[in-house]
C-alpha cells in the first residue's frame, strides 16, 4: 500500500531511523526520503527521493502527505476528512489505487510532500488550489467509474443550486443587508486613507447615521446636501468631530454627534512567519489594521498568536525606515520587558522566524529511549536534553557520553561527559551547557574516536538527508 518506506539496502529498518525522522518533522524540520513503492505512480516513482516539509497551516485535500502507520510512513493524497467517535479521520488515496486508504487521526499527519528529486533534477510539486482540485477530481473518477453519468448529474444540480442561492443571497443583501459594527475610537487614534467612518447625527427630532470613507487626501465626503468634503487625515477623534460639528454649523443650528469607527484601514502592520492560524478571519499571517496606540504582544495575541514551530526569542520588527528590532518574547512576557515589547507604527513589519530556520535544535541519537530531536527554547543542559528523550537505556552507558559540536573553523569536536560521576557528585557546575545543532550520542561501551562515532550515526543520518546541520558535521568529519 505504502509509497513511501523507509529501509536499509537489505529491507530492513534502522532501529534509529523512524524516530529520528519523526522527530525532525515534528520539530518542524524538512527532510529527503526514498520512493520504493508504486501506489502513487506515476506522480511518485521507486528511485525518487522526496522532499517532506511540515504543514503551513490546516491539511488541504488534494496534498501528498506523510502519514504515520503500523506499516511504517506513508507518503499518500489526502482526499477527504471523515467525522468519526468525535473526532476528525483524514482519508487519503494512492494515485495508482481506485480506494481510500483507512484514515490516520491528526496527530499521525507528519507533514507534506513539497518536492521530487529525480534523476538529480529537483521537481517542485504543484500545491496551488486548482492542482489540487484536478488531482481529488481524477481520484474520484477511479472510486466512482461506474457511476460516473450520476455523479456528474448530482454534481452538476449542486452546483446549480449554490449559484441560484448565492444570487438570490447577494440580491438579498442588496435590498436590505445588515449594517455594519461601529466601534468608537481610542482618543489618540490618528484617522488616515482607508478608515471607514460612521457619523450619527441627531437633530432634535430623528436619528441619521452616514457613511463616510477617507480617501487618499485625507478628506471624507459628508452625504448630505451643501457640506460636501472635510478634511480628516491625521486628525484624533476629538478633533475629528470639532471638524465635522463646524461644517455641520453651518447649515444646523443645534445638532449633536457621534463620531464612531466601521473599518480600521488607515494604519497597518504587516505580519509573517509562524503565526497561527485560527478560526478567526482576523488571524494568521496578513496585513492587519492597528486600532490604536499597540504593543507587539497583545498585536500578535490579537491575530493569532505564535505557533509552536516559533522562534519567540527572534521576533524582528522591521520599520519603514529600514530599522531592524529583534526582539525577545519570553523577556517581553515573563520579564515585562518594554524594549522587547514595542509599540508598532503604521507600515511595520513583524517576522516570527521558525525554529528550523533558527536551526535551535539537538539531535540525541545512540542508547536512549527515545533518540530525536530536541528543541532548545532558551538554556539547555546535557542531562535536561537525556530526560527530555526518555533517558538512558538499560543498554546505554552513562560513562562516555559524547557531545559533538561545531568549532569556529566549522570542524566537529567531540567531547566525553562521564554523567554518572556527574550523578555521584551531585555537582550541576560539570553539567555540560549544550547549543542548538550540537549531537549527543549515548553508547553501549567504551567510545573510540569521533571517526567511529560518526561511522555509527552516519547511516541513519544518509538516509535523512536532512537539510539541518547535520549534513555539514558529516562533512566537516571527512
Amino acid at each position: 500500500m505504502s509509497a513511501v518506506r523507509f529501509a536499509a539496502d537489505d529491507g530492513t529498518t534502522p532501529r534509529a531511523l523512524a524516530p529520528i525522522l519523526e522527530a525532525l518533522l515534528e520539530g518542524g524540520i524538512s527532510a529527503g526520503v526514498p520512493v520504493n513503492g508504486q501506489s502513487m505512480l506515476p506522480t511518485l516513482r521507486p528511485g525518487d527521493r522526496i522532499v517532506i516539509a511540515p504543514f503551513l497551516g490546516l491539511p488541504a485535500p488534494g496534498q501528498i502527505v506523510a502519514t504515520r502507520t503500523a506499516a511504517g510512513v506513508v507518503a499518500h493524497r489526502l482526499v477527504q476528512v471523515d467525522w468519526r467517535d468525535g473526532r476528525r479521520l483524514y482519508r487519503t488515496q494512492g494515485d495508482a489505487l481506485n480506494y481510500l486508504d483507512a484514515g490516520v487521526a491528526r496527530e499521525d499527519l507528519l507533514g507534506r510532500v513539497v518536492e521530487i528529486v529525480r534523476a538529480g533534477a529537483r521537481l517542485a510539486i504543484d500545491d496551488s488550489p486548482w492542482a489540487r482540485r484536478r488531482a481529488l477530481f481524477r481520484l474520484a473518477l477511479r472510486r466512482r467509474r461506474p457511476r460516473l453519468s450520476r455523479a456528474a448529474a448530482v454534481l452538476l444540480a449542486l452546483a446549480l443550486g449554490a449559484t441560484a442561492d448565492g444570487g438570490a443571497a447577494r440580491a438579498a443583501a442588496s435590498l436590505g443587508g445588515i449594517p455594519e459594527a461601529s466601534y468608537a475610537p481610542p482618543p489618540d487614534y490618528k484617522f488616515a486613507a482607508g478608515d471607514v467612518l460612521s457619523l450619527r447625527l441627531w437633530d432634535g427630532e430623528k436619528i441619521v447615521e452616514l457613511s463616510m470613507t477617507l480617501q487618499s487626501d485625507g478628506t471624507a465626503f459628508i452625504p448630505l446636501p451643501g457640506l460636501g468634503s472635510v478634511d480628516l487625515g491625521g486628525l484624533t477623534p476629538a478633533g475629528a468631530k470639532k471638524e465635522i460639528e463646524n461644517r455641520l454649523g453651518k447649515v444646523y443650528k443645534e445638532i449633536h454627534t457621534e463620531l464612531l469607527v466601521s473599518r480600521y484601514a488607515g494604519h497597518k502592520v504587516n505580519l509573517m512567519g509562524e503565526v497561527r492560524t485560527t478560526a478567526r478571519t482576523d488571524s494568521g499571517p496578513g496585513e492587519w489594521p492597528l486600532t490604536g496606540t499597540t504593543r507587539l504582544v497583545p498585536f500578535l495575541s490579537a491575530h493569532g498568536g505564535p505557533s509552536p514551530e516559533a522562534d519567540l526569542m527572534r521576533v524582528q520588527v522591521i520599520r519603514p525606515t529600514g530599522e531592524t528590532l529583534e526582539v525577545n518574547l519570553f523577556r517581553a512576557v515573563f520579564q515585562h520587558s518594554d524594549a522587547d515589547n514595542p509599540t508598532l507604527d503604521s507600515g511595520d513589519f513583524v517576522f516570527v522566524p521558525s525554529l528550523v530556520m533558527g536551526n535551535r535544535k539537538v539531535f540525541v541519537l545512540g542508547d536512549v529511549n527515545q533518540p530525536g530531536v530536541v528543541t532548545v527554547y532558551d538554556k539547555m543542559s546535557l542531562v535536561e536534553a537525556l530526560a527530555r528523550c526518555g533517558g538512558v537505556s538499560k543498554r546505554g552507558t552513562y560513562k562516555e557520553i559524547a557531545v559533538i559540536h561545531h568549532t569556529p573553523d566549522g570542524a566537529p569536536d567531540m567531547q566525553v561527559v562521564d554523567v554518572k560521576e556527574l550523578f555521584k557528585t551531585g555537582s550541576t557546575k560539570a553539567d555540560l551547557s549544550l547549543s542548538p545543532g550540537d549531537i549527543v550520542f549515548v553508547p553501549r561501551g567504551p567510545l573510540g574516536t569521533i571517526q567511529d562515532v560518526f561511522s555509527i550515526i552516519t547511516p541513519a543520518l544518509q538516509s535523512i538527508e536532512s537539510i539541518y546541520i547535520i549534513d555539514d558535521f558529516v562533512k566537516g568529519n571527512n
